[in-house]
């Protein structure tokens, strides 16, 4: 039986896409295009069956148009599953974020979204497939120092929700995963360089800015346990937003049950708190 294809981007290794890629070649019936801005940073899946890792930087169209040539060129034009899961994070108070670095944000999450299903939607079609992208619950709750960083999921979740209904018609499902506290490289290393300005108004939380940034007072979800549940629902036919990951359920159902002045209290409170 010929294999189908996946293609992934963001798989450095200990993120979401990497244990994706490998969530789908245990599978056996998928040929996996695991993508990264260095294959370096793919080392985990380079010698792995029916994986082919190939260098992918979102916001560079030459870069899209040249792994589009190539895995076209593998699969005879046809794309089962597009998972758009790069992503760049920027915690840090508003006021204080460089406004080169917040459109940094934006070029990462929203645009290279787009760039990469513009290049690859027509091969998806072609195979009757799946668009799949990783949102963020913090796009649907506003939390202190993760203002652009949130805009941008936002954004993307809107705009996947809005293709789902423009490429229905064409037999492509869209996912769009609202997901929760997931253990991953995204914010490796970057409370070590957080440094807020020493004129800052937010100066006396910078601790627990860092503190928030290592992920303390939250439970993670593995991010096998996460590839392992979406692989799960690309395989059962889903479509739609789905909220997945730590904490995903609980914002979940906190937008449809709770006032907004609520969640926005509980909200400051916990970003307040120093773990």
């Amino acid at each position: 039986m010929a294999l189908k294809h996946v293609l992934i981007t963001g798989c450095s290794e200990g993120g979401i896409g990497s244990a994706t890629a490998l969530a789908f070649q245990r599978l056996g019936t998928y040929h996996v295009f695991a993508t990264a801005r260095s294959l370096a940073k793919m080392r985990d899946l380079a010698t792995l069956p029916n994986v082919t890792c190939l260098e992918l930087d979102v916001t560079s169209p030459s870069s899209v148009s040249a792994t589009r040539k190539k895995v076209a060129e593998r699969t005879g034009g046809k794309l089962d599953v597009l998972l758009n899961n790069a992503g760049m994070l920027v915690m840090a108070p508003a006021l204080d974020t460089d406004v080169d670095k917040a459109r940094s944000v934006f070029d990462v999450n929203f645009w290279g979204v787009v760039s990469v299903t513009n290049a690859f939607v027509k091969m998806v079609i072609a195979a009757r497939g799946v668009v799949a992208t990783t949102g963020s619950i913090a796009g649907d709750i506003n939390g202190p120092f993760q203002s652009f960083y949130a805009a941008s999921k936002a954004a993307i979740m809107i705009y996947s929700e809005t293709l789902r209904l423009e490429l229905a018609p064409f037999g492509v499902r869209v996912l769009t995963m609202a997901t929760g506290v997931v253990s991953s490289n995204l914010a490796s290393g970057l409370s070590d360089v957080v440094s807020l300005p020493a004129d800052s108004l937010y100066k006396p939380v910078e601790g627990a800015l860092k503190a928030r940034l290592k992920g303390g007072g939250y439970a993670k979800m593995d991010p096998h346990d996460y590839a392992g549940k979406f692989v799960r629902l690309v395989e059962a036919g889903a479509s739609g937003k789905v909220y997945l990951g730590n904490s995903a359920g609980v914002v979940k159902w906190a937008k449809v049950l709770l006032p907004a002045w609520i969640i926005v209290s509980v909200t400051a409170f916990l970003f307040s708190s120093t773990p």
